[in-house]
């Protein structure tokens, strides 16, 4: 047996219009609990639908009242008997409960309860009887169907006293005594000598035994009819839709059936009010759910109807902007070409540069060569010099026959001077021109790394307008995946603009069948109370 601890002695007491409705299947779990339920009994609604109803069972609760609540629903009989549940946090409440068989198709397929509030002498009894039963010490009484009956020669007792018990059985059983006693009472006026004179003495006794039982008889039909009558009108005042009517007083006359039927039809009445009461909630909660649901789909439609026309904008934008960005694609993949070519002709003429600094430095050694034959020059010159003179000597010693020689001597020093002044003059020029070639070398040079900076630059150049070429050739690509996304966009948001009028017309719809199901649902009266006399 489930024990659902901890517990405490606070007590919740039901209101006298709470109504608590649950559903179970075949096997006890919770199918449905009403908000009343759900409210009283401290767990959420999460926590109860598909737990085992005894999830709310309180450890004072005998495990015999509960074999005899099973055994009474499987035997397809309704249980009717008072019960004690524990909240989740431990307290308790007490609950007059009426459990019966759900059928479908002559099959049970589950279980109903109606649980209302129970009055303190139900409460004292049913709570002394159950720790009774708890400890063994029941003295002859026991649960049947939720009822307490004696057992034993308790029962025989009440055996007894049935034909004075306030009910139908006990009315026939009083009826059929009154009938024999009449009859005995027939047969003695007959056979009695004392009523032979006058004839008419003997009628006396049936006659007034006979108008007795009719006036017992009529007060019988009547203590019937007028319950029948008052439950058909009650009936009828429920299939109206009133469903406050004041049954308490009609419930306390009455043969005890006339006293069950009563309470049965006032806990239908109170479990119809709790349903009118939780659907006219759920009705208004609707209600205001499609009011708050129209007006957030307007808000809706007219932001979608924005979008759209701010979609179609950036579409067209977008549209220009791919078209722009084609185009810087385009005047990339020139700059590219054209870079590609600026760097080969860069490239061929730091070759050429290259080049000339070899032939300049050829032209500068050549220049050394021909300063070194200068000198070589100027040598034979001065030595040429100096031979003239020794010969101009020798030919002034010779006198007149070396005088022929003193001219050629002085021609030949001559021309050795003028050689020589050549020669210094050619040697002058050649160190210039050595010294313009050298310039000309340290300028082609600085030209040559020049080139060469400017071929690297010219790569490094061409390598980033390759990149940015690649990059915008991706953005063109990209662009147009975004323009084609845009475009598909903002046919879906046409479509959802389709969408949100179609759903502020469901919406519409749905308010109509909302105000439609809350007039119907108001036919059940719940503000006068109908009595009957």
């Amino acid at each position: 047996m489930r024990i659902n601890l901890p517990i405490t002695q606070v007590e919740t007491t039901l209101g006298p219009e709470q109504y608590l409705i649950s559903k179970t299947d075949l096997k006890g779990r919770i199918t449905y609990a009403n908000p009343a339920f759900i409210d009283i009994s401290g767990y959420a609604r999460e926590e109860l639908i598909g737990q085992p109803q005894n999830i709310v069972r309180h450890p004072d609760m005998p495990p015999e009242a509960f074999e005899d609540f099973w055994t009474t629903l499987k035997n397809g009989r309704p249980w009717m008997g008072l019960v004690k549940n524990r909240r989740k946090d431990g307290g308790y409440y007490w609950v007059h409960a009426l459990v019966a068989p759900i059928f479908e198709n002559e099959t049970i397929t589950g279980y109903a309860s109606v649980r209302v509030k129970p009055s303190a002498e139900q409460i004292n009894e049913a709570s002394a009887f159950y720790e009774q039963l708890s400890n063994k010490q029941t003295r002859g009484r026991a649960l049947q169907r939720g009822n307490i009956v004696p057992t034993g020669w308790r029962w025989a007792l009440h055996s007894l006293k049935r034909p004075f018990s306030n009910n139908i059985p006990g009315t026939q059983v009083r009826m059929a005594g009154l009938a024999i006693i009449a009859m005995l009472v027939t047969a003695a006026s007959i056979t009695h000598p004392a009523l032979a004179e006058p004839d008419w003495l003997r009628f006396v006794p049936p006659v007034v035994m006979g108008l007795w039982i009719m006036a017992y008889a009529r007060r019988l039909a009547r203590r019937i009819a007028n319950p029948i009558r008052h439950a058909s009108m009650v009936v009828q005042q429920i299939s109206t839709g009133n469903l406050l009517l004041k049954l308490e007083q009609l419930g306390l006359e009455g043969f005890e059936e006339n006293q069950r039927l009563f309470f049965n039809l006032d806990l239908m009445r109170k479990s119809l009010t709790g349903i009118s009461g939780e659907t006219r909630r759920g009705v208004q909660a609707a209600d205001e759910v499609v009011a708050q649901l129209h007006h957030a789909n307007e808000s809706l439609s007219l932001r979608t109807h924005e979008q759209a026309n701010s979609l179609q904008q950036t579409a067209a934008s977008m549209e220009e902007l791919t078209v722009t960005v084609q185009q810087n694609a385009d005047n990339a993949q020139l700059a590219n070409q054209l870079a590609s070519s600026s760097m080969e002709t860069a490239q061929r003429g730091g070759a050429e540069v290259s080049n000339l600094v070899g032939t300049i430095q050829d032209i500068h050694q050549s220049s050394r060569q021909i300063a070194d034959i200068i000198t070589i020059i100027e040598g034979i010159a001065f030595q040429t010099n100096i031979l003239a003179l020794n010969a101009a000597v020798e030919s002034a010693r010779a006198g007149e026959a070396g005088r022929g020689f003193a001219v050629v001597a002085g021609e030949v020093r001559n021309l050795a001077q003028r050689s020589s002044q050549a020669a210094g003059e050619i040697k002058t020029l050649i160190q210039e021109s050595a010294s313009l070639v050298s310039t000309g070398v340290s300028q082609a040079e600085i030209a040559g790394q020049s080139m060469r900076n400017m071929v690297e630059a010219t790569q490094q150049v061409s390598s980033v307008i390759a990149e940015i070429s690649s990059a915008s050739l991706e953005q063109a690509t990209g662009l147009q995946q975004i323009s084609q996304a845009i475009t598909q966009i903002d046919h879906a948001t046409h479509q959802n603009a389709d969408f949100v009028e179609r759903l502020g017309e469901t919406v519409a719809q749905l308010a109509h069948e909302t105000q439609e199901l809350d007039v119907a649902i108001r036919v059940l009266a719940t503000e006068s109370h109908v009595q009957f006399h």
